[in-house]
């Protein structure tokens, strides 16, 4: 039951973390800090209001009333900040209409500001929220996916708050990576951090730092009531490149995204690009007839079974965090899972493709996919104050790492919730809403060219 699990999850931090950015969930003690600002509790708001644990929701808007302040005086990462605090909040006032959030989506906007870089308009990797000051972080260039994954919240400010500056600041990172993609469709996933923007490598990804740079370019089109067409243009370019180089179909049937390194294919796939089967069918639902390409539903149709293959046929039906695909192996025998990829940390990239599938489909094989995957979670990484990510998939009763990441409730627990709503259409309708890349749903809001005001 999803609803149990939720309040498993929520109750267990509430006992023994509450108001700490992450908890251990074995131990019920403090894990990592983020930026000192109760993270947990900001990233969990939309789900507690989606599924409808009214009393809950309104213990974490007194807690953000009384204790959330942004002070934390050591640098956190501009990115994770934005997409689960901001975001939370964001989504928070989108949903439930209370102005306490937008006030504290401001302030947190206001201290993030400075942090973009004032010669190429990207975020710094990192920002001290107590002085406003950018520092590089572990990468000295730009991570694609941290450059061009913080404009619906950014842009979601300027809608409610009239204030331009957020939208503004957002829109000009992504515009500056276009600079350097140049019409190529395609972006490697570092670029320099200096103008003018290039290419700082040459590795294209839909994993890790390369993903939802790809996901937003789709979702601002969308989230201005397909207003601003230069976002959709992007992204079809980079869907267009995408199905011709990158999508692959092994002899046992599987089709999976692999990455390209200089030119050439490596045939790996990250859970965490198991996004686009939903990013795939959302655009192909979305847009207009004469946009849509007719390869992209039946690729997110291939792609969500692969990534529930990669759940089903691990002896723990959970899936690991990468997978080598062997394009000849015969069925059954055409993904291999490596010794520092086997873990799983509660990701959701598999339940959100299965979501948005059934959303579209209504076909009720996702519905046991997701039924399958939620029962391995229930079995195998359940623990006293939560549930934990797990060491390796590859065995039956897996290794507990004693870590829960905040976006297993953001994420994970809704996308499952969602895809066993009777019709999920009436609880988050894609006509009317638009979900961040945490899953946090923000209103569509149209743009009318004449005033630049949003409806």
């Amino acid at each position: 039951d999803l609803f149990v699990a939720a309040e498993h999850a929520w109750s267990g931090y509430k006992t023994r973390a509450w108001g700490l950015d992450e908890m251990k969930p074995q131990t019920g003690t403090q894990g990592r800090i983020w930026g000192n600002c109760g993270l947990q509790i900001l990233d969990a708001m939309s789900t507690l209001w989606i599924m409808e644990l009214h009393e809950q929701f309104d213990e974490g808007q007194k807690w953000i009333e009384q204790s959330l302040n942004f002070n934390h005086a050591s640098a956190v990462s501009f990115f994770e900040i934005t997409i689960r605090a901001l975001g939370g909040l964001a989504s928070a006032h989108s949903l439930s209409g209370r102005d306490i959030f937008l006030q504290k989506a401001k302030q947190l906007a206001d201290k993030l500001l400075p942090g973009f870089n004032a010669a190429t308009g990207f975020p710094m990797t990192q920002i001290n929220l107590k002085t406003g000051q950018g520092t590089k972080g572990w990468y000295q260039g730009t991570v694609l996916a941290e450059a061009g994954t913080v404009q619906l919240e950014f842009r979601y400010l300027s809608q409610q708050t009239g204030d331009p500056r957020y939208a503004a600041a957002a829109d000009r990172s992504m515009r500056s990576i276009f600079q350097a993609e140049a019409g190529r469709g395609l972006v490697p996933w570092g670029l320099s951090n200096t103008a003018p923007v290039r290419f700082a490598n040459n590795v294209i990804t839909f994993g890790a730092m390369g993903d939802s740079y790809y996901e937003y370019l789709l979702k601002m089109h969308l989230q201005t009531g397909k207003t601003e067409p230069e976002w959709k243009d992007a992204w079809k370019r980079a869907m267009s490149k995408m199905m011709d180089r990158l999508i692959f179909t092994t002899s046992g049937g599987l089709t999976y995204i692999a990455e390209e390194k200089n030119g050439v294919a490596d045939h790996k796939m990250d859970h965490l690009a198991c996004f686009v089967g939903g990013m795939l069918v959302y655009g192909a639902r979305q847009l207009p007839e004469a946009d849509v390409d007719s390869r992209w539903e039946k690729t997110a149709a291939g792609i969500t079974e692969t990534c529930y293959q990669m759940y089903h046929r691990q002896p723990s039906h959970l899936a690991p965090e990468a997978t080598k695909f062997d394009r000849k192996g015969s069925p059954g025998h055409d993904i291999n899972v490596w010794n520092n990829a086997a873990h799983y940390l509660l990701r959701p990239e598999a339940a959100e493709a299965i979501y948005y599938m059934f959303y579209y489909t209504g076909d009720p094989k996702y519905r046991r996919m997701a039924g399958e995957i939620m029962e391995a979670i229930e079995e195998r990484t359940k623990v006293d104050w939560g549930y934990s990510a797990v060491a390796d998939v590859r065995q039956n009763a897996p290794r507990k790492r004693n870590e829960m990441e905040t976006f297993f409730l953001a994420e994970t627990l809704k996308y499952l919730y969602l895809t066993f709503l009777p019709n999920p259409r009436q609880v988050l309708d894609f006509d009317e809403w638009v979900l961040t890349t945490e899953a946090h749903p923000l209103r569509i809001l149209k743009k009318t060219a004449a005033s630049g005001f949003y409806t």
